[in-house]
């Protein structure tokens, strides 16, 4: 969250893992912006959270993995104060004596004004101040889903087959198993947003984000690798149901949910 102060902000930092630290905090300094960056598990205590700490015009804007983010966002804060951005900037934790996060190069945020219009505008700008490269679209869905289809065809994938990003171009048969799920979840995309998602263009879009980010190791790869509980069901799982309201097949999608379930500490399933 950010409160502007004589031409800089002020910056609070919420974590899960000190509980109730952020109570004063919004006590004392009402937040103009609350930055929704929890995996998709936390967002329900996450957008808890904000409208405690926001100002009654602050914004609350989901940059997070998958779908179904901004829906609970909105539930919590109401539709107008409720936003959605998407994060390009692959990154992942070194973990050791000093734990630290590698980035794949500079931070690269697109943000969709939404209803929030000259809000997000503001947000934009502050951040643009700070070096971050800003991207502003007019509307939400067109940007998630765009996320999300690459997502489907990168992050699991590199999960089970246990490669970075750049490597998984050149594998056989994991371009392809990515390739189908790309496919898969662009029909989906378009049946579920009206607006047409080339096939093409999905698998085009995915081995490009994959080169871009070729050293990073896929967030669902670390979760993995870390054994904690995946962001699987907002995203393959996300694609299975939004295929099955709008009568889109997408067996892959739900056959690769079921996948990393199995992977997960519980080995539970969808």
């Amino acid at each position: 969250m950010a409160d502007a102060i004589e031409g800089s902000v002020e910056v609070a930092r919420v974590d899960r893992s000190e509980p109730r630290s952020w109570e004063q905090t919004g006590e004392r300094h009402p937040a103009d912006f609350a930055l929704i960056c929890v995996k998709t598990p936390g967002t329900i205590w996450a957008a808890a959270v904000a409208a405690r700490l926001l100002a009654p015009d602050g914004v609350g804007v989901t940059l997070q993995n998958g779908l179904g983010n901004l829906e609970v966002l909105a539930a919590a804060l109401g539709t107008a104060r409720a936003c959605a951005g998407s994060v390009h900037t692959g990154a992942y934790r070194e973990e050791g004596e000093h734990d630290r996060v590698i980035a794949t190069g500079p931070l690269r945020l697109s943000l969709a004004r939404g209803a929030a219009g000259e809000r997000i505008e503001t947000l934009a700008a502050l951040l643009r101040a700070t070096g971050v490269e800003i991207a502003l679209v007019d509307h939400a869905a067109p940007l998630l889903w765009r996320k999300v289809v690459v997502s489907a065809a990168v992050n699991p994938v590199t999960a089970i087959l246990g490669l970075p990003n750049g490597a998984l171009p050149d594998h056989p048969a994991g371009a392809l198993l990515a390739d189908a799920l790309a496919h898969e979840a662009a029909r989906v995309a378009t049946a579920a947003t009206g607006i047409a998602f080339a096939e093409a263009d999905a698998a085009r879009l995915w081995r490009e984000v994959a080169a871009a980010t070729a050293t990073n190791r896929s967030s669902m790869l670390q979760d993995v690798c870390a054994r904690r509980v995946t962001e699987i069901d907002a995203i393959c799982g996300a694609i299975a149901r939004e295929g099955a309201r709008t009568s889109i097949p997408a067996p892959l999608n739900s056959a690769m949910a079921l996948l990393i379930h199995a992977l997960e500490p519980t080995g539970r399933s969808v």
